[in-house]
């Protein structure tokens, strides 16, 4: 390397960021860096998660919230269905939207609505005949990529994962009205300054 090279390195003035989280729990050593590893992580596994989800859907022409729909559909049916609320409650999502999409799969004779016998403002959603089809054919193809993805887990691992990914979802929707509040307050501090 040539003196005048090695030179232009030297001049990099030195830079430390600020921590990005103040949590002792979230702390090593006072640092973040491991922190920052964690969520650089998390975006590279969910985008991942996402290409999965985006290439099963298409195989079987759906999009991929209607992937997660007939999944969640056959995970909770059950014997009388299950309702629109729990599934929505369950993938994280409005009832409008699982209302909508889930009339689209019915188009597709993928699901079907029926009343619910206690309460009959209450839909339940069930897979057809047709639509089992098609799950089953879907777990046959997704079941060896969820092992690869996440059979490295020993079991505790994995118990583990699941707890603290229920966590991240109470405290991600905690987050998320937090920054939904603080841009509510911009925005009326500048109509307040413009008025």
């Amino acid at each position: 390397m040539s003196i005048s090279k090695f030179s232009k390195h030297r001049n990099i003035a030195s830079y430390t960021a600020p921590s990005s989280v103040s949590a002792p729990s979230l702390l090593r050593a006072g640092s973040d860096r491991v922190f920052q590893k964690l969520i650089f992580d998390l975006f590279t596994i969910s985008a991942r998660i996402e290409q999965v989800r985006v290439y099963f859907a298409s195989r079987v022409g759906i999009s991929g919230p209607q992937y997660s729909l007939l999944r969640a559909v056959a995970s909770l049916q059950g014997n009388e269905g299950v309702s629109i609320g729990t599934i929505a409650e369950h993938l994280q999502v409005t009832s409008a939207f699982i209302a909508t999409q889930s009339a689209l799969l019915r188009r597709y004779g993928f699901l079907k609505k029926s009343d619910d016998t206690a309460d009959r403002r209450i839909s339940r959603l069930s897979l057809t005949s047709k639509g089992k089809q098609l799950v089953d054919e879907i777990i046959e193809g997704v079941r060896p990529i969820n092992d690869t993805f996440f059979g490295g887990l020993e079991r505790r691992e994995f118990k583990a994962l699941a707890a603290s990914m229920a966590k991240l979802v109470d405290s991600s929707r905690a987050a998320i009205v937090q920054i939904v509040s603080q841009d509510q307050q911009v925005s009326l501090s500048k109509r307040d300054k413009s008025a």
